[in-house]
């Protein structure tokens, strides 16, 4: 059942329905032993989890700036998109190890249209003038049948250095914390000393890994 997970058949006989009534004569209730016993993680039971409100919420920059921290939905297609198509070459890079030239619909659509229950991604709204503006991201995505996530964050070219890049990532480890998770991790270029230097301050241990890359992980 979609709101009481703890029923595990419903049996309604004989259903009566006359005129604008409808009437259950007799009903059969089963209870999941197994889930009363051990309650289960919220929104378990879904196939797909539902918008995760509880993680917005308004937060002001260094300099002054406020932004709306929020999950990303569907329709933020056109603001993910002005936002990678904005980025420096080096900002490109930095996030995607390549410079995107041709950011299609389906990238867009994969990085918007998400399951919460297995990813999540926080995005920094900031409303300037009643221009509406995607000024970073923070995703989170968990490795199905393991207890351990991957991270990458990324921040527009004009809101780097005032402290939004770090809330993100801490963002993304008390939501990996909430999901029970027991590592986290994200790949860094090594000629990203910013992205290197904010791990750092988070906790994270930096180890190499490819030719041009860190590994940057963290245990909970």
């Amino acid at each position: 059942m979609l709101i009481f997970p703890e029923i595990k058949e419903l049996d309604i006989n004989p259903l009566v329905v006359t005129g604008d009534k409808v009437i259950a004569l007799d009903a059969r209730i089963v209870i999941d032993e197994s889930i009363v016993k051990n309650e289960p993680k919220e929104f378990s039971h879904l196939i797909i989890s539902p918008y995760p409100t509880r993680y917005i919420q308004p937060w002001l920059c260094r300099d002054g700036r406020s932004v709306l921290l929020r999950p990303i939905r569907p329709e933020d297609e056109p603001l993910e998109h002005e936002l990678i198509a904005r980025l420096s070459p080096e900002s490109s890079r930095f996030r995607f190890f390549y410079i995107i030239k041709d950011i299609s619909h389906d990238m867009l659509s994969r990085f918007c249209n998400i399951d919460y229950g297995r990813e999540i991604a926080i995005i920094a709204e900031s409303n300037s003038g009643g221009k509406r503006r995607n000024v970073g991201v923070g995703r989170l995505v968990t490795q199905p049948g393991a207890e351990i996530g991957e991270f990458a964050t990324l921040v527009a070219d004009d809101f780097q250095d005032v402290g939004l890049g770090h809330k993100l990532t801490d963002m993304l480890i008390g939501i990996a914390l909430e999901k029970g998770l027991k590592s986290m991790y994200g790949v860094i270029l090594k000629d990203n000393p910013k992205m290197v230097g904010l791990a750092r301050s988070l906790g994270f241990t930096i180890e190499p890994g490819d030719a041009d890359e860190y590994k940057a992980s963290i245990e909970f």
